[in-house]
This record gives C-alpha cells, structure tokens and sequence, in this order.
C-alpha cells in the first residue's frame, strides 16, 4: 500500500512539472473552505472529465515503454524500483513530458491483456456497448488499447443496464483487483434481515 501512495506521489510529481501556477493540476486535493448547508437552495454541478492534463509522462516497466494503464492493475508489491526522470521524451512522434521508469521484481510474471480481449476471454458479451470499471472506478479510455494484468483481477462482474425511456441498453464491466481490501471483502458474508451481519470466511 505504501508502494501504491507512493507512485501516486510521484505521478503527481511529474503531472505537475513545467505546468503554470494557475493551471489544475490532476490530483491535487484542495480544502474548499466555503459553507455548505442542508439549506443550501441551488444544486453544484461539477463536470469531471472536462479538464484532462495532456502532459504526461513516458511510462517504462522493466525498460519497455507501456501503456500508462497498466499502473491500475500492477501488484505494488511486486515493485521493486520507481526512478522518475524529468526530462521531455518523443516517441512515434508522441511527445511525452518526463519519464518514469519502474522495475519490478523478479519474480513478477504480469499477463497483460486489453479490456476487449479480457471481455471476448471471460465473458459471454456480443451486443451493445460496453462500460468498463476498475475498481468502481469507470475507465474513459480505448479499450482495444487499455492494458491490465490478468493474474491481478481478482472477479469480473458483468452487468447489464437497460432503460427503455432513455433508450439505454449497455454492458457494464467492474474489475476487482487484488488488492488487500478486496480481498477481505470477498470472504465477507452479509446476511440481510432486520439486522446485518458480516461474517469472514
């Protein structure tokens, strides 16, 4: 977990590098010290995706240029070493701003497989448009080019969506990684009544 942070940390390092002091930067939590009450009259709409940092950086594991997606799925515990480089790098004339290169230990065996050929793999799914999470987490991405660790996904669950007024019809993919949480969670049983009771395996 503290591998996990501490990427993080360093991802943030490099998204912020070269950018102007009055620009967001992606990630960075600030306290809002306005009021909010219960009696507050008008709702707060806030768009997420509207504003996406295009500088980032180069991602090397074991020395092989990846695709930044990986980093959802990668075991932090088989990481060995993380070295960020803050140099600018073109590759295929994609200009990418920083480096970052991870090694892993060596023991460490990933199977990288992309959302697409994870969902051909695993699940029944032919028809309708389909929205991947991770970890509840929904991924805004090309999914015939997103990258994750298939020995890290712990369960798959697939649901489908549908709403006629709306004319909705989708697939929603959630992926469970490995991680510690997920996994208590997994051997948790909650039986529902009057009252709810979880109970490890």
């Amino acid at each position: 977990m503290k591998k996990l942070l501490f990427i993080t940390i360093l991802l943030l390092t490099i998204n912020s590098f070269g950018q102007k002091q009055k620009e967001l930067i992606t990630g960075l939590t600030i306290t809002n010290h306005e009021i909010v009450s219960e009696n507050d009259t008008i709702i707060k709409v806030i768009y997420e995706n509207e504003i996406i940092n295009k500088k980032k950086p180069a991602y090397f594991i074991n020395g092989k240029l990846t695709n930044e997606s990986v980093l959802k799925t990668i075991n932090p515990n088989e990481i060995e070493t993380v070295n960020i480089k803050k140099e600018n790098i073109e590759v295929e004339n994609v200009k990418y701003y920083g480096k970052l290169y991870i090694i892993t230990k060596s023991t460490y065996k990933p199977k990288f497989i992309s959302l697409n050929n994870l969902k051909l793999k695993y699940t029944n799914i032919k028809d309708n448009s389909t929205i991947f999470k991770i970890d509840n987490e929904i991924i805004n991405a090309n999914y015939k080019n997103y990258l994750v660790d298939e020995n890290y996904i712990l369960r798959i669950i697939v649901e489908k969506f549908e709403n006629e007024n709306e004319k909705l019809n989708v697939n929603i993919i959630n992926l469970t990684t490995k991680t510690t949480e997920n996994i208590k969670k997994s051997k948790e049983i909650i039986l529902r009544g009057k009252d709810k009771f979880a109970l490890n395996k």
